[in-house]
């Protein structure tokens, strides 16, 4: 027997397999492919695109630098607040490139060391040269002071002899082009005789980092210059995102610790998140974006704030703050001592610098605004001064990013330092930077055409799908129900002869009448 379908349930299973269709490929067979391939994009496994550019990055970074110069300097020392006046930005080309590259298949992870080059571009930078000079508080003056204040009080009196033996200054200020603060170098001498100035030096010989020996006797500081061109030292290990691609970038260890080994306690001194040059992809609004910065022994997170388009990509905006240790338990460690923790949007690196330079947002934007008074000449808003990043999170790439420091010194009086007996207390900025990067057109737009315009078409493709098999199933709905309520005429008398007999009868009656009437 050859079973033989109308044309409505013809029409019906060929709109509810179109249906199902629409339904299984945009909600999971290509969710599914897409999620694969760009796990497989991602993961740094050699040969592939992402890693090699993370390991040397195709383009610069821009890195600007803002100096501020104290234009009173005579008068702070004499007990006034400082005046300031923001000098900048200085714009460098920063090149970076992870080198010492090892692969460890096993727990899919690779070990580097970082490297950062710049160049200076005096295009971008317009007027300024670098030969700009500038006021500032002496690094290697103020910063002793005030280590030895707080950790040696009673190596303060030595520290004041050799302060007079090694610098002969008149203050505790220091005058120098800009290009030798940064990156030429500021000299020390310590060809000195004295057993105040030998102590002093010898501790600055075997105990400072990044001090360039000149000579034996002679050393040059700069705040960027050890760093540029040369590769750190310490290596980082992340993960690689192979075997699971929620993990690519993650730190694992930063000089051969499990740890940062800094703060003393765990929630502090754990790796989270990636080493700012790569995240992973599907991340969720909650998880925000987290990175290790060695420079400041820390992660430091950023935070989902909204949903935006980007150059005409859905992406997430994200911001990020120095936090509040002085109220954030989970902060407190960050705190110089247990019971002195510093204010709302400030953080001290002594434990991780080995120097007491404290870290703000620029024009101490978003911190206690008690760090406002005691200076002049500064103007936070968030705009020019919060740290942004604008990100897709399907594939985990920033498309904009930028992030803004700034680095401070404490000025304190100290009765026993000749030179600092009358200073205010006041945070002074020295300088901020900010380190940024935008993708060109190129990137976005391969960004667009891989990925963007691909879930464009699928989610086109799938409504228009769905829509057609609904319309199918309410077309042969329809075509189903005409048939089952359609009607025929049944004759009411037999076929077409008894309705020819009918037709005659009335014909002979009508015939009949006609006669009457006459």
């Amino acid at each position: 027997m050859k079973l033989v379908m109308d044309l409505p349930i013809k029409i019906a299973i060929g709109s509810g397999a179109g249906l199902l269709f629409g339904i299984l490929f945009g909600w999971a067979i290509f969710p599914a492919l897409l999620h694969h391939k760009i796990s497989s994009q991602v993961a740094l496994k050699k040969g592939g695109e992402i890693r090699e550019m993370i390991v040397k990055f195709p383009f610069s970074f821009d890195f600007k630098i803002y100096m501020f110069n104290i234009t009173n300097p005579m008068d702070v020392q004499k007990g006034d607040t400082p005046v300031l006046d923001e000098v900048g930005p200085f714009f460098y080309d920063e090149w970076k490139e992870k080198v010492n590259v090892v692969d460890d298949d096993t727990d899919d992870t690779m070990t580097f060391n970082a490297q950062n080059t710049f160049y200076f571009n005096q295009e971008k930078s317009g007027k300024l040269t670098g030969d700009e000079l500038i006021t500032i508080p002496h690094p290697f003056i103020v910063g002793p002071a005030i280590a030895a204040k707080r950790e040696k009080p009673a190596m303060l009196s030595l520290l004041n002899k050799a302060i007079a033996s090694i610098y002969h200054a008149e203050s505790i200020f220091l005058t120098a082009r800009v290009r030798d603060i940064l990156f030429d170098g500021i000299m020390i001498y310590c060809n000195v005789t004295d057993f105040a100035g030998k102590g002093f030096c010898s501790v600055m010989r075997n105990d400072v980092k990044d001090l360039v020996h000149v000579t034996d006797n002679v050393f040059s500081f700069s705040f960027f210059g050890p760093k540029n061109g040369t590769f750190d030292p310490r290596p980082t290990k992340m993960q690689r995102g192979i075997k699971n691609a929620k993990d690519v970038g993650r730190v694992l260890e930063f000089d051969g610790k499990p740890n940062i080994s800094v703060w003393g306690k765990k929630d502090c001194d754990e790796f989270r998140g990636t080493d700012g040059t790569i995240f992973p992809p599907f991340l969720k609004e909650e998880d925000g974006l987290l990175s290790f910065s060695s420079d400041i022994c820390r992660s430091l997170p950023a935070n989902y704030v909204k949903d935006v388009v980007y150059k005409g990509i859905p992406a997430r905006y994200y911001t990020a703050t120095l936090g509040d240790m002085s109220k954030n338990k989970n902060e407190k460690c960050f705190c110089p001592t247990p019971d002195t923790c510093l204010k709302k949007g400030s953080m001290d690196l002594t434990k991780c610098l080995g120097a007491p330079l404290v870290i703000t947002l620029p024009h101490f934007y978003d911190a206690d605004e008690s760090f406002l008074g005691p200076v002049r000449g500064l103007h936070p808003n968030v705009k020019d001064h919060g740290i942004y990043i604008y990100f897709e999170p399907m594939s985990g790439t920033p498309m904009e990013a930028r992030k803004r420091l700034q680095f401070n010194i404490p000025l304190e009086k100290i009765d026993k330092i000749a030179l600092m007996k009358e200073l205010p207390e006041a945070l002074v900025p020295i300088f901020w930077i900010e380190e940024g990067v935008a993708l060109n057109d190129t990137f976005i737009n391969q960004l667009k055409s891989q990925l963007v315009r691909t879930i464009k078409i699928v989610t086109i493709m799938k409504w228009v799908i769905i829509l057609l098999s609904i319309v199918g199933i309410g077309v042969a709905g329809f075509l189903q129900f005409k048939k089952n309520t359609g009607f025929a005429v049944t004759p009411t008398y037999g076929g077409n002869n008894e309705l020819k007999k009918t037709n005659n009868i009335i014909s002979t009656i009508s015939n009949a009448d006609n006669r009457t009437s006459y």
